[in-house]
Parts: C-alpha cells; sequence; structure tokens
C-alpha cells in the first residue's frame, strides 16, 4: 500500500495548513483529523444559551462545510455525528414526518443526542456544543423552520437527509474554529475508541486502533458514494477458503485512515481534474508544487511568468520561457527534501460501490518535469486558442508555440461531439503518454491526419487551421520527434521529404488563389487546393495536374501584381528525388507539416505587408 503510505507522509507535511480556508492558492482547505467536508442545506443560527435566532437556505457556493465526523460507516443502524448532522438526527420532531418509521429512524435522535452529551461532558467543551445540545434537547427544529416560515412541511420532507449545521449569532463560524477542532481532536477517541485495542496496520506498518470498515467515500466529489477502501464481503465468496473474517484480509488504522483520505480528498479538490468521473491526479511531496498535466503551453508558462513580463512573440522565445518556467520547478525539487512525484487515476462505474485504482505511479520529482518538459517540446507548434466570451462571433487569443492542452488535442482528432465517455477515455491515453515520458498512440496520430483532410472543406478557415490543423501538428510532431527527426513550425527549405514538399505546394496553390480575393471572400470562399485536399492526400500527382488546370486565372492575376507562387512552385517540384513527383502513393503524415509550415510563412508575410501599407 505504498500510495496509502504517501498520502500519510502528504498530510503530516501539509498538517499546520488543516482546517485553514485563507491559504493562498488552495480552492478547499484540508481537514482535520476526524473532519471531512459534506453539503450542507440549512444553517441554523442559535443564542449562546442555545435559543433559536433564526436560520436560511444555503446558496449552493457556500454549502460545502467542514464538519467532525464519525469513523464509521453509516449503512446500517443510526451512526451519528458529533455536532451537524441530517435533518433526522438533529430534530427532536423527525418521526412525525414519515410514515412507518423504522427502528433506525426511532434511535436516530437519541444516538445523536447521547453524542453530543458526551462533548458536553468534557472540561474543554466549545460554546457551540453546548449551545447546540442546549437547543437540540428542549426544542423541535422542525416545527421552529415551519412556524417561522423558513420552510414549508413539503420541503422539509424532502429535505430529511440533508445536512444541518449551526452556528452562533456573533461567534466565529465552527467549522473555521480552532478551538473547536482542537477540542473535536482531544475527545475523538474517548468518543469511538476509548476501550479499543490496538493491532498491526496493514498501511503503515505500525500498532494502532484499527477499524474493520472505514468510511472512505467523498473522494471525488462532497456526495460521493463509492469507496476506496472496503472489505465488507463476508457474505460472498472473496474469503471463502482463505479467511473467516473481513478483518483478517484488510486491517487498517483509523489514524491511517483519516490522514490518507483526508489528504486524497483534498489533493483531488485542489490538484486534481475530474473527467466525468475519472479522476487524474498527481501531486508532489514536501509541498513543492508541480505543474498541471493538464496546461497548455502559454498556461504552463504563464503560472511561472513575473506579472509585468512581456508576452513571448517568437518560436526561440517561447522555447526560452519553458525552459526557466520548468527549471524553476526543478529548482524547488532541488531544494526539498524528498523529491518524489505521486501520479494516481481513479474512476468507478457508478456513484456508490467500489472507487477503483487505474493507475497509480511514483517518481523523482526531476524525472517528472522531465517528460512535462519532453512533451511540451516534442509536440511544439504554432497555436491559438479560441475566446469564446462572445458565443456568437467567438475570438482568437493571441498566438503562442507550444503544445495545446490535451482536450483541445481531443476535439482535434475526435470532433466536437465528444462523449463525455470517450472524452475520459483518450484523456486518460494522453495523461498515460505524458507521465510516462512515451509517444502518443499511433491511432491518435492517424485519426487527426484523417479528420483535417476532411474537414478541410467543411469548416471556416480559421476555425478549421486553428483548431484541427495546428493541433493534429503538434500530434504528429509528438511522434516523429521521438525518432531523432526534428520538425519545427520554421519552414525547413532543405527538406526533400516527398510528403513534407507535396504539403508545401498544396500551401502555395491554396496561397495563390486566395489572394486573388476580395477581404470578404477570403472569410467564406473556398480554393481549389482546399476543396481537392482529400483527394490530393491519397492520390497527389494526379490531383495536382488538376489543381493546376483551375489555377491557371489566378495564376494570370497574380502575375499581373508581381505574384511570387510560380516560382516558389518551380522551386519546391525540382526538390523532388526522382520519380517520386510523378508518383501517386498516399502522402504520410508529413504532408500536414509540410502545409503547416508554408501557410506560417505566408502568415508572416502577410503580416509584413499590411504593417508596411499602415506606415506609408
Amino acid at each position: 500500500m505504498s500510495w496509502v503510505e504517501q498520502l500519510v507522509q502528504t498530510y503530516d507535511e501539509n498538517e499546520r495548513f488543516a482546517g485553514r480556508d485563507d491559504v493562498e492558492g488552495m480552492k478547499v482547505a484540508l481537514s482535520p483529523m476526524g473532519y471531512s467536508i459534506h453539503d450542507a442545506w440549512l444553517e441554523v443560527v442559535l443564542g449562546e444559551n442555545g435559543d433559536f435566532i433564526h436560520a436560511f437556505e444555503l446558496p449552493k457556493e457556500e454549502r460545502a462545510t467542514s464538519m467532525p465526523c464519525t469513523p464509521y460507516p453509516r449503512t446500517s443502524g443510526p451512526v451519528p455525528h458529533p455536532l451537524f448532522d441530517n435533518l433526522s438526527y438533529v430534530s427532536r420532531d423527525y418521526q412525525k414526518f414519515i410514515e412507518n418509521p423504522s427502528s433506525k429512524d426511532r434511535e436516530s435522535y437519541g444516538a445523536y443526542k447521547e453524542l453530543l452529551a458526551k462533548w458536553v461532558q468534557q472540561e474543554d467543551s466549545p460554546l457551540i456544543v453546548r449551545a447546540v445540545y442546549a437547543y437540540i434537547s428542549q426544542h423541535d427544529l422542525i416545527y421552529d423552520l415551519i412556524e417561522r416560515k423558513i420552510a414549508t412541511e413539503k420541503k422539509i420532507k424532502s429535505k430529511l437527509s440533508s445536512v444541518v449545521r449551526f452556528s452562533i449569532e456573533g461567534h466565529i463560524a465552527p467549522w473555521r474554529d480552532k478551538e473547536v477542532q482542537d477540542s473535536y481532536r482531544n475527545v475523538y477517541s474517548r468518543l469511538f475508541y476509548e476501550n479499543s485495542s490496538k493491532s498491526l496496520c496493514y498501511g503503515s506498518g505500525k500498532k494502532m486502533v484499527t477499524i474493520e470498515k472505514p468510511d472512505t467515500r467523498g473522494i471525488r466529489t462532497h456526495g460521493d458514494g463509492t469507496r476506496l477502501i472496503s472489505s465488507n464481503d463476508e457474505d460472498n465468496f472473496t474469503f471463502r477458503g482463505r479467511f473467516v473474517l473481513g478483518k483478517e484480509c484488510l486491517s487498517i488504522g483509523e489514524e491511517t485512515v483519516q490522514k490518507s483520505m483526508n489528504a486524497l480528498r483534498w489533493l483531488v479538490e485542489n490538484q486534481g481534474k475530474n473527467v466525468d468521473g475519472r479522476v487524474f491526479l498527481a501531486w508532489g511531496r514536501n509541498s513543492v508544487s508541480i505543474p498541471s498535466v493538464f496546461d497548455d503551453t502559454e498556461g504552463l508558462i504563464h503560472k511561472r511568468r513575473p506579472m509585468e513580463a512581456a508576452q513571448p512573440d517568437t518560436l526561440k522565445m517561447w522555447a526560452q520561457n519553458l525552459h526557466k518556467a520548468l527549471d524553476g520547478y526543478r529548482h524547488d525539487f532541488r531544494r526539498a527534501k524528498t523529491s518524489q512525484v505521486n501520479v494516481i487515476i481513479l474512476d468507478a462505474v457508478t456513484n456508490k460501490g467500489r472507487l477503483s485504482i487505474c493507475y497509480y505511479g511514483e517518481m523523482a520529482g526531476e524525472d517528472f518535469i522531465e517528460r512535462i518538459e519532453k512533451w511540451h517540446t516534442a509536440g511544439q507548434w504554432y497555436q491559438r486558442n479560441q475566446d469564446k466570451t462572445d458565443k456568437k462571433n467567438p475570438g482568437w487569443y493571441p498566438p503562442y508555440f507550444g503544445v495545446p492542452s490535451p482536450r483541445k488535442l481531443v476535439y482535434a482528432y475526435r470532433g466536437d461531439n465528444v462523449s463525455d465517455k470517450q472524452m475520459k477515455m483518450e484523456l486518460h491515453r494522453i495523461f498515460f503518454s505524458i507521465v510516462q515520458g512515451v509517444p502518443l498512440p499511433a491511432d491518435m496520430e492517424r485519426m487527426a491526419y484523417s479528420r483535417v483532410v476532411r474537414r478541410a472543406i467543411c469548416d471556416p478557415l480559421k476555425k478549421w487551421e486553428h483548431l484541427i490543423l495546428e493541433p493534429a501538428c503538434s500530434i504528429i510532431c509528438n511522434r516523429l520527434n521521438r525518432k531523432k527527426e526534428v520538425y519545427t513550425v520554421a519552414l525547413n527549405e532543405r527538406k526533400t521529404n516527398r510528403s513534407y514538399l507535396f504539403g508545401r505546394l498544396l500551401a502555395v496553390a491554396d496561397q495563390m488563389e486566395r489572394e486573388t480575393f476580395t477581404a470578404e471572400e477570403k472569410g467564406s470562399r473556398i480554393t481549389n487546393a482546399m476543396r481537392y485536399m482529400n483527394i490530393f492526400s491519397s492520390r497527389p500527382a494526379s490531383t495536382w495536374e488538376t489543381i493546376q488546370k483551375k489555377l491557371l486565372p489566378y495564376q494570370a492575376k497574380r502575375e499581373k501584381f508581381g505574384g511570387k507562387e510560380i516560382a516558389l512552385i518551380d522551386e519546391i517540384i525540382s526538390m523532388f528525388d526522382d520519380g517520386e513527383f510523378c508518383s501517386n502513393a498516399p502522402l504520410e503524415v508529413e504532408f500536414l507539416l509540410g502545409l503547416s509550415c508554408q501557410r506560417y510563412v505566408f502568415r508572416k508575410e502577410n503580416k509584413k505587408d499590411a504593417m508596411r501599407e499602415e506606415n506609408k
């Protein structure tokens, strides 16, 4: 159980942050020992003596509440939490609002009151504990809510299993109160493990109080009902012939469970990526921050770039900025006592039952940074992200050189209508490639190539180029550049690869025709080069003859205005090896790289021409 040990050590390293929600960069606070986070429906405000002041329904963004919890699973029988709990536990008149109450329904309130009384009897019991005990002993919560028109009887009946939290008017919120946290820690073992004996914990190898059926729910989200650790199979075939009792299969310390699960929940909330229930998580030890696996290159650099630093605008500057950003992470690992990164993927079929560990790995921190750097350099290409602020007329953010986010890559080769299940599976494969430092799967390259040539006449030019072609080039480079080949967005005018040259030819043909269009036509009209791209990729030689004939009218116009495309076409054709230009064999993936590189050159030239016109 090395993953359990790593999580326990992570908790110990960050325990000073437990219960604090004022730590910069943390979306969710680390829960103290004996605490977990639940979504509360209602907040009841009391006076210091336990008088009802008022109550209100919590907005969605304020419902997450760190509350003292029982270590036992709430499967059968009444198992109350010590302070905040469901309406069915904290309300004395609960049974009046249900038909045919079960024995659990009849005993819930009594069990809650008895547990709370034990805390009240301690010398250091906080004011909130005494106030809540006084209120629930003398008042009926549901009656008060209905009488004061805070909730209707119909609403109450639909919320009987919802959590109610309490606070005292004019005092700090108890879920943030260090005094309450310290008091609960002191009383915790007396409430639940007063007469418990110690045995071997399989997770830590130490002797401690163990728990047979640990409650390990709520890992992926607050309401997640799946369990990561479970040995509750005594009635089936799991132990037959091997064990008699569940504890013989699994014996894990209560402290180990608390620390490991609280650390995992905290890491998932702050650093994890949840895609259709599958959680991808990578974290560094000793509070060392690590780059996100799911960031694009621009996002990774932005997080480490000083606020006053200028945005890089050349391929060389982007490469230098990437290296500096990753060097910062390397420096953090060298200063840390333990240079380690842990990677885990969690998933479950439903929201109940078992939570599976789909993948777990450990590696040195510098190895992880090296793999992240390899990912962002091997697939480096010209990229632009879409600005969807105005959904009717989306624009484009400034360009960058690097690798797009994994999600954008999936959309590039799978299309826009990717199901959540398919997205989850594809991101899993990309995530694995990144953290293992291996090339992307070959089928991604094939799908990306196929979609680029098929969608050339279907999508608007900018969408096709920035959302399909450029991400596809990153995928292709990711694979080719691992074979000691070097492909970059900078045009290689000496490259004699057949597919690369045909890609350049098609880009020149597209440019020649497009430059004769009006400004309005450039955004909507399709060139012959784009129209024939799909068949050109399969039969380039014969299709090129067709494209050349279609280009004759535009060729005359371009020659009239000093166009240089004809000379460039002749130059490219002269670079083919003997017989390759006349071959009708299908093109390889380098075709897209040559196409994109040549288009990038034309884009820069057009930009320079536009600037010269402005300066006249």
